[in-house]
């Protein structure tokens, strides 16, 4: 991968891998650009809207950043600027770099980008998508994981914090498994690399609290308290 940083002046900035994208354009990061071009395959709610879309054979997700909680319903999309580098899209990206390099299932980012105007920016982040792929929340309503499963889910928590990565949100719809079983880690907007290991118990402790609001939430959910047993296995023997 060659990253590429590239500023063409009025505040617009891109990170960018230029095996993935020749020459990003903002039109790359417009929802109403892939509309236009029919090329948006499906789209995930989440605090904004993210779009799937199929481009010269790529499959990408588009994600705009917008706030949650009660600060988003006044900012929304907006972001104090403290810095390009510092900004979420390009940090994001960043530690996606880091850690597919360190061979961790996450994400491959393709390209990000940041529009300031005086002292706030928007962003956006286009990652490739995971093929066949759902989320753990998806999966969990569907069918019950097996024992393996659940390690394997432990294993890759693990090699994140091995890796010294703090997820910010480590729920299990932010744990994807693709059709071969293998578990993916996604969504690491206000992650970043943090010394010591007094906080990775509070990672796991976020993941078994989404799973138990879940199965309280949903008539059909695969989950039992036993589960955990053999995703802590998982974790702990890796």
């Amino acid at each position: 991968m060659t990253t590429i940083r590239r500023d063409i002046g009025a505040g617009h900035h891109f990170l960018f891998d230029d095996a993935r994208v020749s020459e990003p354009t903002t039109d790359f990061f417009s929802h109403e650009y892939w509309q236009y071009q029919n090329k948006i395959t499906g789209k995930a709610k989440g605090r904004g809207t993210t779009i799937f879309i199929e481009h010269e054979m790529n499959r990408w997700v588009l994600r705009h950043f917008r706030r949650g909680g009660l600060v988003g319903k006044l900012l929304e999309d907006q972001y104090v600027f403290t810095g390009v580098d510092s900004s979420r899209p390009f940090e994001e990206f960043s530690l996606l770099c880091f850690m597919r390099e360190q061979g961790l299932r996450v994400p491959i980012p393709v390209a990000a980008y940041i529009h300031r105007r005086g002292f706030i920016y928007r962003g956006d982040l286009i990652t490739q998508a995971i093929p066949n792929s759902q989320d753990l929340h998806h999966v969990l309503t569907r069918e019950a994981l097996t024992p393996q499963d659940w390690q394997n889910v432990g294993k890759a928590l693990a090699e994140m914090h091995r890796c010294q990565v703090y997820h910010h949100d480590a729920n299990i719809r932010n744990i994807m498994m693709d059709d071969t079983r293998d578990i993916w880690l996604i969504d690491f907007d206000r992650c970043y690399k943090r010394q010591g290991d007094g906080w990775k118990t509070g990672n796991l402790d976020r993941l078994l609290r989404s799973l138990h609001k879940e199965k309280a939430k949903n008539k059909q959910f695969y989950w039992q308290e036993s589960d955990w047993q053999y995703c802590m296995k998982g974790y702990n023997g890796h």
